[in-house]
């Protein structure tokens, strides 16, 4: 990878109409970007397909962040297929922006009783010993002390955010799951579960090396991230599938790719299935009903959707399908 200065036309930008929550949004300091000039899964060069972003600038929380000048494409490897980012913000630059949304970002309360359910299924009834990477504000933790599991339960994060450590038996190992040393007691772990945390890596192949570290001989990895097969991304475009169109989304999944990973680095997939997110989980409700209507006028609307969405004073990108299973749930033990 290599670091890229941008320099943002202000010009360009005032011409351009913006929706009124855009307008209001506050701009970050002037980004700094990586070049990836290769899949940062297997190594390839190659490239199979290439689509560039549509938009010009992410938003992330209350802040507003510029795509360079020469814009942002998202990549096929043709190789191991992971679909990736051609540019990326730089993880000092990330990691400020994460300080800044501390306590805003990724507070939504979730129910994780079925996944630890799922977990004592897999691992059997002696599970003691857990570590969660992207711990958020610690609701996973919170759901294995309450489903039982009395050990060491610790977290992974770049933050610490607001709620975690009340959780938390075990160690916090901050920072992110791809650097080059983790520092950590070094004792590691029957299970450890990354749930939507595999779509920020810069490294993939340096994640997965620090999960042979981080997970016992025959332990297990339980993982949930974005699937690049779901309805969405086939009938749309990648370009213009939402997941892509967020500022800490770096990677892309589809079975293909988790497999080529996960046998090069000494796991094997237990089982993979197709899903729904886990915030679309539960039962409908008024917010279940606001995602549809969404829906119905991306549909409907096509190309004007983004319009009726700015003249709302609201950002124009493709709504989230509640019942659309677009996440991949899998299952790896390692060798």
């Amino acid at each position: 990878m290599q670091t890229v200065e941008p320099s943002d036309n202000p010009t360009q930008l005032a011409i351009s109409p913006a929706p009124l929550a855009e307008l209001i949004a506050p701009s970050s300091p002037v980004p700094q970007w990586l070049t990836v000039d290769r899949c940062p899964s297997c190594g390839s060069t190659r490239v199979r397909e290439r689509h560039a972003l549509s938009n010009t600038f992410y938003f992330f929380g209350n802040e507003r962040i510029h795509f360079p000048d020469r814009g942002i494409a998202v990549l096929v490897c043709t190789d191991c297929r992971l679909v990736y980012k051609n540019v990326l913000p730089t993880p000092d630059f990330l990691a400020q922006v994460f300080r800044r949304q501390t306590g805003m970002k990724w507070m939504e309360s979730n129910d994780f009783s079925l996944e630890v359910a799922e977990l004592k299924r897999v691992a059997g009834s002696g599970l003691r010993d857990v570590l969660d990477i992207g711990a958020g504000n610690g609701d996973f933790l919170k759901s294995c002390a309450i489903g039982g599991i009395r050990g060491r339960l610790s977290a992974l994060d770049v933050v610490v955010h607001p709620g975690l450590m009340r959780y938390l038996t075990g160690e916090f190992i901050q920072g992110f799951a791809d650097v080059t040393r983790l520092h950590w007691s070094g004792k590691p772990y029957q299970v450890v579960t990354l749930f939507d945390v595999l779509e920020h890596l810069y490294s993939p192949l340096l994640a997965f090396k620090n999960l042979q570290r981080l997970v016992k001989r025959g332990g297990w990895v339980l993982l949930e991230t974005g699937n690049v097969d779901s309805e969405w991304p086939r009938r749309y475009g990648l370009s213009k599938w939402w997941y892509v169109d967020l500022f800490e989304h770096h990677v892309f999944w589809s079975r293909r790719s988790l497999e080529h990973i996960a046998r090069r680095c000494g796991f094997d997939i237990v089982y993979l299935q197709e899903r729904r997110h886990k915030s679309r989980l539960s039962p409908l409700s008024l917010h279940t009903a606001k995602d549809l209507i969404k829906v119905f006028f991306y549909c409907t609307a096509r190309g004007a959707y983004a319009s009726l969405a700015a003249h709302l004073g609201k950002r124009g990108a493709q709504p989230w399908d509640p019942f659309t299973r677009d996440h991949i749930r899998a299952v790896l033990r390692r060798r």
